[in-house]
């Protein structure tokens, strides 16, 4: 991961909690069993937060490439800034799109956010109601 944008921490974070919020019910359903959640469980996870990652790498790739590595290699020399810094500088929507991306992420996660429903969730959700009553 590179430091362009500084967003590496902002996927570990989101990393972490979309694992917290799939791995929650079949962590609390295997409680004191010693058993690990289902392997179904940990794919959910990497199959949510690889397209982001994916995607966010790739763009840091570009502007390294694009933006940043122009100007290293100008050295003393005078650089114009490149086109999509220029456009991005007359363009607001654009400034706040970026924005958002950079600081929030492609795939926001939230503590909040109910996890997406697997079939262990459903038999640990009955259980866990079958020994409610």
């Amino acid at each position: 991961m590179s430091p362009i944008g500084g967003v590496g921490i902002n996927l570990a974070i989101q990393d972490a909690v979309a694992a917290a919020r799939i791995l929650r019910a079949p962590l609390l359903a295997g409680r004191g069993t010693g058993t690990a959640p289902p392997p179904g469980c940990l794919a959910a996870v990497q199959r949510r937060r690889t397209p982001p990652t994916i995607l966010t790498q790739l763009a840091q790739r570009v502007a390294q490439r694009g933006l940043l590595r122009p100007v290293l290699e100008a050295g003393d020399k005078p650089v114009t800034a490149p086109m999509p810094v220029r456009l991005l500088a007359r363009i607001p929507a654009a400034q706040r799109v970026l924005a958002r991306a950079v600081g929030v992420g492609l795939r926001p996660e939230a503590v909040g956010q109910a996890a997406p429903h697997t079939a262990t969730e459903n038999v640990s959700r009955a259980a866990t109601n079958k020994n409610d009553r």
